[in-house]
């Protein structure tokens, strides 16, 4: 049963549900390998921001979740990210997932004025696309619906090479 689209802050409590939900978008959308060490200081670093220490430079963000803990439906992870041309801040999402069985939801309307409200806070831009496998272009009318377009992604691999996880799964 699919949960009011409401979201909230995740909590330390949600690390295995928000691996769950991450490693289901992984397997639909992903194209290169998993480096389960590198999400996990990512994810950590969301949702215990109170153990970085003060000297610590790196990345900063947020993950936002629908549903109680230990049965999470979506989640919304979002970092502040700088281009390597500029010393301007921006919101950069990671990744906007809703679990296929709660997709009939407002949840991903919820996810995406989540991340509007994080713009209104912080007084930063958001970047926000679509790399995905599965269902591309009608994620991609969704975003264009939503969001001011700036371009699009493109992949090539070396030849005879297909994306990591297609290879895998066929």
């Amino acid at each position: 049963m699919t949960c009011p689209s409401i979201v909230r802050i995740a909590k330390p409590e949600d690390h295995v549900e928000i691996w769950r939900l991450f490693l289901h978008g992984f397997r639909e959308n992903a194209l290169f390998t998993l480096a389960p060490e590198k999400v996990d200081w990512f994810i950590n670093r969301a949702i215990n921001p109170q153990s970085i220490p003060e000297w610590d430079n790196g990345v900063r963000g947020a993950i936002g979740v629908i549903g109680p803990v230990g049965d999470l439906e979506a989640l919304v992870f979002v970092v502040l990210g700088e281009y390597w041309y500029t010393r301007d801040k921006h919101i950069e999402e990671f990744i906007v997932f809703v679990a296929p069985e709660s997709r009939k939801s407002r949840h991903v309307d919820a996810l995406h004025e989540w991340m509007g409200q994080q713009v209104e806070e912080t007084n930063l831009p958001l970047i926000t696309g679509i790399i995905s496998r599965t269902r591309t272009e009608a994620k991609c009318r969704l975003y264009r619906r939503r969001f001011e377009k700036v371009g699009e992604f493109f992949f090539l691999g070396p030849k005879g090479t297909m994306p990591f996880v297609t290879a895998m799964s066929s």
